[in-house]
């Protein structure tokens, strides 16, 4: 009869609030519980000598299916343990038993078979006295409040060995969809849980068994078979900042496994935090330590199992998840990864040797990060995850980092205000310094963008098809050097690459480009059309009127272009649209205001570039551009009927003098092969 004051047990509510919702890892929890319990009775018999004796048999059961993974319906673990005795027999019976505390058990492993499959059935051999028994029963929470059924405890004969046999059959509802068909996967998963038993070397022989499929292993051996390094240490972590902060003991076994023992599908390297010898937390490492696999033979990933007195008493009754605070946990995984990273640092110096050669290869091809990366190896180690490994990644890290260096300096010129006068001097030293690192990197970007449209206009003025030996038309080199039909109003000083003929023309205020002359000359009814003209002022005299500075008129033609009539003369051509240019009237310039007409007094400066012929080379011999260049490759002449200048290059001849030019800058920047 019950007292009023006793305090009642609903089993159907305790298993109901277990903590474990349908998933691989839930559904496999009932089987690693039975393992569990078996390496424990399997101590209780052999003590020391359990690891060499003790054997567990893990059966894996499938419904009848053609496909070659049929569903898993349930398991049968069996062991050679000390068996269902009177003591183990009373502690299964009671909830939350503290009898196995001291093995790391909650008391409340048995509830998740009830909660992840519909029925139990289990039989054991024991010792009672000089007796053999063997006691059975059912154990299902259908049963109602007992869940223990059909129980016998009965004498049986004594060649009978003592152990456990438990059968996990069939999954309760929406487990079944959860469990792991392959073989290798759960076989994985079992060594995963007890991974820090099976490093140790003071688990039990375990055998996994599916007739269904055919295959059978050694879990022992398969675990040994695939271990390449193994290293445990000890150290303090302190929980906070705090000069008398809690320190707690962590131990950390370092492991390296062949790629074969895949705990999870996803992720290589990982680490497991482990309560109770139990793992309850598997986190993936892969973003942290950017490593692919590795090993001597680089085929194994990384395993770290983090165990210590302070995460045994800090995991809850399920050993889901531990119970200290998240800052906590944050703190301890810091410190993990720190000693992760000391004991894999010969694979990560080999990623930080290769982030740093594609760090500068990146800084080589845009020198405006050259001001973020005085100490290349330093910006790499600081700055870039391991996982930071592709060019494209590590350019955006650079322009992170620039981008806030840039709003430093901002930020620290807003605060000289408020410097005390002793420090002032210093600081605008300082940023002074900044800022002109800054600017030299500027120069640096400029510098090879040169030197990325010279190496274009080399391949350009190529041949495109050595077969037909046909060369790119003339536009394609001329949207080289300024872009054809474009309008000064729409383009900036920095989109057009007339310095590749003269470095003066990079400050050209005015151009028009495949315009009639009577787009921009007032008086004129000329329809022909120079390739580019060019309005050459300076900055400080851009506005003043009466300016008498050089006119510029630039004529390409087509690269590869064998034949010139007489009336093709390209100097002739310049020439006239010299003379087209004086008797024209006044002329807007690109603020729209009308400039005086040309006076005779202005010099025109005419380029024709184009590729030598034997006719083009006649034809210039016997006009005013009939002197050869110092070097032989070009012509020049002055016609003072035209107050004009003229020189005739070859395509070759200005890619190699603008590379003259330009040759110090490339070298200083290391862009000569």
């Amino acid at each position: 009869m019950q007292d009023e004051t006793d305090f009642l047990f609903d089993l159907e509510g305790r298993v109901r609030n277990l903590g474990f919702a349908p998933s691989p890892k839930n559904a496999l929890f009932p089987v690693f519980e039975a393992i569990a319990n078996g390496s424990h009775a399997i101590y209780g018999r052999f003590d020391a000598n359990a690891p060499d004796q003790g054997k567990i048999k893990v059966e894996i059961l499938r419904a009848e299916s053609e496909v070659d993974d049929p569903p898993v319906i349930g398991f049968r673990v069996s062991d050679n343990g000390e068996g269902l005795n009177e003591a183990n027999w009373k502690a299964f019976r009671t909830a939350d038993t503290p009898a196995k505390l001291k093995k790391g058990g909650k008391g409340v492993g048995r509830l998740s078979w009830l909660k992840v499959f519909e029925a139990t059935e289990v039989s054991s051999v024991y010792q009672f006295g000089a007796s053999t028994v063997r006691r059975s029963f059912s154990f299902s929470i259908l049963n109602g409040s007992q869940p223990i059924g059909e129980y016998e405890n009965t004498e049986c004969v004594p060649e009978l060995d003592y152990g456990t046999r438990v059968l996990l059959k069939p999954f309760a509802e929406g487990y079944t969809q959860h469990c792991p068909r392959s073989f290798d996967t759960i076989a994985a998963q079992i060594v995963g849980h007890f991974l820090k038993e099976f490093a140790s070397g003071d688990f039990p022989s375990i055998e996994l068994i599916d007739e269904t499929v055919g295959r059978e292993v050694n879990l022992k051996e398969f675990f040994h078979d695939n271990k390449t390094l193994e290293h445990a240490e000890t150290h303090q972590v302190p929980l906070s900042d705090a000069d008398d902060a809690e320190q707690v003991e962590i131990e950390i076994f370092h492991l390296l496994l062949k790629n074969r023992i895949k705990l999870h599908e996803r992720g290589k390297h990982r680490v497991l935090y482990v309560g109770n010898g139990r793992v309850v937390q598997d986190n993936v490492i892969d973003g942290q330590i950017g490593l692919g696999l590795i090993g001597p033979d680089r085929d194994s990933v990384y395993v770290a199992i983090v165990s210590g007195p302070y995460l045994n008493s800090h995991v809850n009754q399920e050993r889901t998840r531990f119970t200290f605070s998240d800052d906590v946990f944050e703190t301890i995984r810091k410190s993990v990864l720190v000693k992760i990273k000391d004991y894999l640092d010969p694979y990560i110096s080999e990623i930080r040797e290769r982030q740093a050669k594609v760090a500068l290869k990146v800084v080589r091809e845009n020198p405006q990060f050259l001001a973020v990366t005085n100490d290349l190896p330093l910006f790499v180690s600081e700055n870039l995850k391991l996982s930071v490994q592709n060019e494209e990644d590590v350019y955006l890290e650079l322009a992170r980092h620039r981008r806030r260096r840039k709003r430093d300096i901002r930020r620290k010129v807003g605060n000289l205000t408020d410097a005390p006068h002793a420090d002032l001097m210093q600081r605008v030293a300082e940023i002074a310094d900044a800022i002109n690192i800054d600017k030299k990197a500027a120069l640096a970007e400029y510098v090879v963008q040169r030197k990325e449209i010279l190496d274009l206009l080399e391949s350009d003025i190529s041949y495109q098809d050595p077969e037909k030996r046909d060369y790119l038309k003339e536009e394609m080199v001329h949207d080289l050097i300024i872009p054809i039909r474009s309008d000064y109003d729409q383009l900036d000083y920095d989109e057009h690459n007339l310095w590749l003929l003269d470095d003066r023309l990079a400050f050209y205020s005015f151009l028009k480009s495949d315009r009639p002359f009577n787009t921009y000359l007032d008086d004129s009814d000329s329809g022909k059309e120079p390739d580019i003209a060019v309005v050459f002022d300076r900055s400080l005299a851009f506005d003043r009127d009466g300016g008498d500075e050089p006119i510029v008129i630039v004529e390409f033609k087509r690269p590869g272009r064998k034949g010139y009539s007489d009336s093709e003369n390209p100097v002739t051509q310049v020439l006239k649209y010299v003379a087209e240019f004086r008797k024209g009237g006044s002329f807007a310039d690109r603020s729209g205001k009308h400039r005086k007409p040309i006076p005779e007094s202005t010099r025109f400066i005419c380029f024709v570039v184009a590729d030598f012929t034997p006719k083009l080379e006649e034809m210039l011999q016997f006009s005013i551009a009939q002197h050869k260049s110092a070097d032989g490759e070009g012509y020049f002449g002055f016609s003072p009927a035209h107050n004009a200048f003229v020189e005739v290059l070859p395509y070759n001849k200005m890619l190699h003098d603008a590379r003259l030019r330009n040759q110090r800058f490339f070298e200083a920047l290391g862009l000569t092969e």
